[in-house]
């Protein structure tokens, strides 16, 4: 703001050069701050691109949250999208708002940059005259006196900066910028809070249609928010100085053209076009992807190439994981039988895998000789030998 003051006062030698230095202060953050500009037009026009696809959503889970949740986040990421990415431009103007309204109330130090001994030796002065030292109009008191009752500060006039200060204007016409407006009391310092206000309600208007948020699913949305952000900076209006509605209103000003350029850089449909070419380009691929797998036909022995579905290829990978685990687990005994003779087993040498239980061996020894000719299968579980390990024992086959 000060070098913004020299500019307009000392080298081009504008009228109401305090005015100007915040046209030209509020025009120079503009232009700063014109990169973040430029990512908040992206992501509000990617935003009203995948907007009707997020109600697509929320109206096949509206039952459940937890699933809308989950199924909106996902999305988010497929598109690229984050809902935080537009909100840092406006975030910084905060810091930058709050710390002009210091400059406001303290000209003499930030924006005339006069040395901290004289300002302590005038604030003394003024403060015997009954302004409370710890008042935050105290500089703007100072001002007010030298330019009004210079005889208090006779001793000083020889300082150059006495000069400087008493050429300060901070009013436009009658309206001076340094005060706060009452709500409760009307007067022309009114004027500013609702230029801001107005000037406000346009720009927000002209910044949803140029990133194409009027054209989305839900503009209701889009306009509480406009409202609701234009009342609460008529609320600041009424509790900072003047000088900070004007601050904004011009702000404002420069913001709608701002917001044809940003217009011109990223047009909200091409942007909606491209997002949702990418999203039909991804959806057809996760439709078509498919593998291939190699079948031996059963009658010829020739190798088959046979593309499935993912939901088929898990189907069948269950299928041979569970005969594996049959294969492993289980064993299948063979016993023939014939009229004459009983098949012996020689059980002493399985039962060192400790495979056979007492049972197993009597079964085994002394078949039911109504079962004769016929073929008997059977299964026995797999035990653990003395080392307490799966013995893994392949399928005999005993005749």
């Amino acid at each position: 703001m000060h070098w913004c003051y020299l500019l307009v006062n000392d080298i081009l030698g504008l009228p109401m050069p305090y005015v100007f230095a915040m046209f030209l202060f509020a025009l120079v953050t503009t232009i700063v701050f014109f990169p973040l500009a430029l990512r908040q037009q992206r992501s509000s026009a990617k935003m009203s691109a995948i907007q009707p696809l997020m109600q697509d959503i929320q109206k096949k889970f509206a039952k459940d949250k937890q699933r809308q949740q989950a199924e909106l986040q996902k999305l988010n990421e497929e598109m690229g999208y984050n809902p935080l990415s537009g909100c840092l431009p406006m975030l910084i103007q905060f810091p930058l708002m709050f710390g002009l309204v210091e400059v406001i109330y303290a000209p003499l130090t930030y924006m005339l940059r006069i040395p901290g001994e004289l300002v302590e030796a005038l604030k003394k002065i003024v403060v015997g005259l009954g302004i409370d030292a710890k008042s935050r109009y105290i500089e703007t008191n100072i001002i007010e006196y030298i330019k009004t009752k210079p005889e208090l500060f006779k001793h000083l006039a020889s300082d150059p900066a006495i000069g400087t200060i008493r050429e300060l204007n901070l009013s436009i016409g009658s309206v001076n910028l340094w005060e706060t407006p009452n709500f409760r009391e009307p007067s022309w310092l009114w004027l500013m809070p609702v230029f801001s206000i107005i000037t406000m309600l346009v720009s927000m208007f002209l910044s949803n249609r140029a990133s194409g948020m009027s054209k989305s699913g839900n503009p209701g949305t889009g306009k509480v928010m406009m409202i609701a952000m234009s009342a609460m900076f008529g609320i600041f209006s009424f509790m900072y100085p003047a000088g900070f509605s004007l601050y904004w209103g011009m702000r404002n000003i420069i913001s709608i053209g701002q917001s044809a350029i940003l217009r011109k850089i990223v047009d909200p449909d091409k942007v909606k076009e491209q997002v949702m070419a990418e999203y039909n380009e991804k959806k057809k691929g996760k439709a078509k992807k498919k593998s291939t797998i190699s079948i031996t036909d059963a009658k010829t022995g020739e190798k088959i190439e046979k593309e499935i579905s993912s939901g088929e290829l898990a189907k069948l990978r269950l299928q041979r994981a569970r005969e594996i685990d049959e294969e492993r687990y289980s064993v299948s005994i063979t016993v023939h039988e014939t009229e004459h003779d009983t098949a012996e087993i020689d059980t002493e040498k399985f039962d060192e895998t400790g495979m056979f239980d007492e049972e197993d061996k009597k079964n085994l020894k002394q078949p039911d000789a109504k079962n004769k000719n016929t073929k008997k299968k059977g299964k026995v579980k797999n035990r653990r030998d003395s080392n307490g390990e799966d013995s893994n024992i392949p399928r005999p086959s005993i005749k």
